[in-house]
C-alpha cells in the first residue's frame, strides 16, 4: 500500500506540474530552496515541486530495484531451488505400484484412491510452482531494470540530464526506452493475467455447478484448481517459497502430501450446497480482479504510448524530416505540442492506477460475505 501512496503522489505532483497547478505559488521558484542548499548551475534551477518529484522518484529507484532483486532471488531463482529438490525427492521415494488389490474394505479402495489423487495433485502443484518461479524471475528482471531507470528520472528533477554527466539527455532517454521495453512485458503478463482470471472465473461457475448437481466429487479427474476451490485456498509452503534442510523439506513434503489426502477424504463425505455457493462468490471476485487487470492495462497501455512519443520526439526532433507514419504516432502534432501531451497522457495514467489499486480491496470486501468480513475484522 505504501508504494500505491508514492505512486499516487508522484504522478499527481509530476500532473500538477504539466498542467503548471498553482503556478504563482512557491512550489515554482527556485530561488526558495537557495537559503538552504546553493545547488552549482544547472541544479540550481530546481523548483520545490522538482524536490518533492525527486524524493518520490528516488523512493521508487529504491523501493523497485529492491523489490525486483527479491523477485528474482527469493520468488524466482530461491523457489526454483526448492521446487527441484522437492521434485527430486518426490521422485526418490516414489510409491511401488501397490493397489486396493492389496488390501480390504471400501474405506481401504478410498483412502487408497485419495491418496494416489494427491500425490498427483502435489506433484501437478510442484510443477505449476516451477513455472511461476520462472515467471516471477523473468519479471523480476524486468522490475529491477525499471527500478534503476527511476535514477536518471531522479536526476533530470535536479536538472542533471542538462549537463554531461551521467550520460546528460541521451541517459535519460536510454532509461525512458528501457522503462518502455520492460512495460511492455508488463503489458503482456497484463493481457495473460486479465484473461486468466476472467476464464477462471467462468471455470468456477461450471465447477460450481456440476458439483452442485452431482453432490459428489469426481476424485479421479480433479486439478490443482478445483481442489484450490474447494478447500478455500490452498498455500503449501513451496507456493510461500520456505525451506530448510533437504531432511526437513522431504517431511514436510510427505505431511502436506498426508493433508491433502485427508481433506479429499472429507470431501467426499461432505460436499454440502455451501461449497458450491462459495465457489460461485469467489468466481464473482475472480470476474472482478480479470476486469480490474483489464483497466491496469488499458492505463499502462496509454502510459506506454504517452511516455514513447516523448522518446520519438527526441530521436525525430526535425519535424520537416519525420516519416508520415511517425507523424501519425504524433497525431499531426508538431514535437513541442506531441511531447507535452504524452508525458501528461503518461502521467495522468499513472495517477490513476494506484487510486485503483486503493480502492480495490474496498471493492472487493464489499463482495465478501458478511461472516467471511467478520473473520477478516
Amino acid at each position: 500500500m505504501a508504494d500505491a501512496v508514492v505512486q499516487l503522489l508522484r504522478n499527481a505532483l509530476c500532473t500538477a506540474k504539466n498542467f503548471h497547478f498553482l503556478g504563482d505559488s512557491f512550489l515554482y521558484d527556485p530561488q526558495v530552496l537557495t537559503p538552504y542548499y546553493a545547488f552549482p548551475s544547472p541544479l540550481d534551477q530546481t523548483t520545490p515541486l522538482e524536490l518533492l518529484i525527486a524524493i518520490t522518484q528516488f523512493y521508487a529507484f529504491v523501493s523497485i530495484s529492491v523489490a525486483g532483486y527479491h523477485m528474482m532471488a527469493r520468488a524466482g531463482l530461491g523457489k526454483l531451488q526448492l521446487i527441484t529438490r522437492l521434485i527430486a525427492s518426490k521422485a526418490k521415494s516414489a510409491p511401488g505400484k501397490e493397489t486396493t488389490k492389496d488390501k480390504k474394505g471400501n474405506d481401504a479402495k478410498d483412502a487408497d484412491k485419495h491418496a494416489s489423487t494427491a500425490r498427483r495433485l502435489v506433484t501437478k502443484s510442484l510443477l505449476n510452482e516451477s513455472d511461476a518461479a520462472i515467471r516471477s524471475f523473468f519479471v523480476g528482471t524486468n522490475v529491477l531494470v525499471l527500478g534503476l531507470a527511476f535514477f536518471w528520472l531522479f536526476a533530470n528533477s535536479f536538472h542533471v540530464t542538462d549537463t554531461n554527466w551521467i550520460g546528460g539527455m541521451w541517459g535519460l532517454i536510454h532509461a525512458l526506452t528501457v522503462m518502455e521495453v520492460a512495460l511492455l512485458v508488463f503489458l503482456y503478463y497484463m493481457v495473460v493475467d486479465a484473461g486468466g482470471a476472467v476464464g477462471r472465473s467462468h471455470r468456477m461457475n461450471d465447477f460450481a455447478a456440476t458439483i452442485a448437481a452431482a453432490k459428489t466429487l469426481d476424485i479421479d479427474n480433479m486439478n490443482v484448481e478445483q481442489y484450490i476451490w474447494l478447500v478455500d485456498g490452498w498455500l503449501p509452503f513451496w507456493v510461500e517459497g520456505v525451506s530448510g534442510s533437504a531432511a526437513v523439506e522431504e517431511k514436510m513434503l510427505n505431511k502436506e502430501e498426508e493433508a491433502v489426502g485427508a481433506q479429499l477424504g472429507a470431501l467426499s463425505k461432505n460436499i454440502g450446497p455451501d461449497i458450491a455457493e462459495r465457489i460461485v462468490r469467489q468466481a464473482r471476485l475472480s470476474l472482478f480482479e480479470g476486469y480490474r487487470e483489464y483497466l491496469y492495462l488499458v492505463l499502462n497501455g496509454f502510459a506506454f504510448y504517452g511516455y514513447l512519443v516523448c522518446i520519438i520526439v527526441f530521436y525525430y526532433h526535425e519535424e520537416s524530416q519525420q516519416p508520415q507514419y511517425i507523424r501519425t504516432m504524433l497525431i499531426w502534432m508538431p514535437n513541442a505540442d506531441a511531447d507535452w501531451t504524452g508525458n501528461a497522457v503518461g502521467d495522468f495514467a499513472w495517477t490513476v492506477e494506484p487510486l485503483v489499486m486503493m480502492l480495490s480491496p474496498m471493492v472487493l470486501n464489499a463482495m465478501l460475505p458478511r461472516k467471511k468480513k467478520e473473520k477478516l475484522a
